[in-house]
């Protein structure tokens, strides 16, 4: 079995940000280059030592921690010079100049990857142009979607059991309102929405592609081909969806008829806060890896395989591997497999 992230240089990403430099500005941006941390106890970690909120900092993405990551970073009102002066173990702060808008969320063009695959037998690898955009398992993480399942569901006592929360006289709503950040509610929210999706993307490849590879995980699964598929938007369900594929709502339908929920679920009148519209997502994201073998100098008398690209914002480079390396094996249909 292939292994990923052994250690923090197996896994480099680099972000190429979309930002507006100007002369002046009331916001610093900055590249942070981290290895062993991840991005939220940076933030912390230079709130506290700056004596700031952490609120003036603002970030385009989450990396992981076990990873060499280079990300942008926006600072309210802080002068270079100050920063410049922090010394933080694994961690470097390059100024990149100033300008008049706080970073947000998703404000990057790409993603620039490289990755080490180890514990190989072989060199053999599905060669790839493009992968199904599924969201992977750290959207997930166990319970996430569990939780947000609860919640569309309306079933409070259950999302309170998940969360492990002590509730007082039947107060359901006001124990999730009172202990969980509104952030991380509609995060498990959005963990659910990304499992039906990927349900969707499944269901999808294998009515359009007779060639394809089932790949089974511990919280969702992932429909694998190399056949030419047209790119489409595939909903991810709200409740004011508008699914104008018929094959992708005949999908839905039975997806959601089998969960026992409606769009319409995803409306929180007592929980206006976690209401969500809904969105789309590109079914196929394009990718072009450059991939070179060496030995493993970590698993003895194993390969290992160095894989360079870049992919869209959004994107997993976790998917990417796992097409690639799904068993060792080429991409082949049901009849095929063992």
């Amino acid at each position: 079995m292939y292994k990923i992230k052994q250690i923090p240089e197996d896994f480099i990403v680099e972000e190429i940000p979309n930002i507006n430099l100007s002369k002046g500005g009331d916001y610093s941006y900055f590249f942070i280059e981290k290895k062993n941390w991840n991005t939220q106890d940076v933030i912390r970690e230079l709130a506290r030592r700056l004596h700031v909120k952490e609120n003036i900092f603002n970030i385009a993405g989450i990396k992981d921690k076990n990873a060499i990551t280079r990300q942008v970073v926006s600072a309210y009102k802080m002068p270079q010079q100050v920063i410049a002066k922090i010394k933080i173990k694994d961690v470097k702060i390059n100024f990149i100049g100033r300008g008049n808008d706080r970073i947000k969320l998703g404000q990057i063009i790409k993603n620039n990857f490289t990755i080490t695959v180890r514990n190989l037998d072989s060199k053999e690898h599905n060669k790839i142009d493009f992968i199904e955009n599924y969201f992977d398992e750290q959207r997930f993480g166990g319970t996430n979607q569990l939780i947000g399942s609860a919640l569309v569901k309306k079933d409070f006592p259950e999302a309170c059991s998940l969360l492990g929360l002590n509730v007082e006289k039947n107060d359901y709503i006001g124990a999730i309102r009172n202990n969980v950040n509104r952030k991380m509610l509609v995060f498990y929210v959005n963990a659910y929405q990304s499992l039906l999706f990927n349900k969707a993307v499944s269901g999808y490849i294998k009515l359009k592609s007779a060639d394809f590879l089932d790949v089974k995980s511990e919280n969702t699964n992932f429909t694998f081909t190399n056949s030419a598929i047209e790119n489409i938007k595939v909903p991810i369900i709200g409740f004011l969806s508008v699914i104008r594929n018929k094959e992708i709502k005949k999908i839905y339908t039975h997806i959601l008829a089998k969960e026992g929920i409606k769009k319409e679920d995803f409306l929180f009148p007592m929980m206006p806060e976690l209401s969500s519209e809904g969105n789309e997502r590109d079914l196929i994201v394009k990718v072009n890896v450059s991939i070179t073998f060496e030995n493993d100098e970590i698993n003895k008398n194993k390969l290992k395989a160095i894989l360079s690209f870049s992919l869209d914002k959004g994107a997993y480079a976790t998917i990417v591997i796992k097409k690639m390396f799904c068993n060792n094996q080429p991409i082949a249909n049901d009849s095929q497999k063992a």
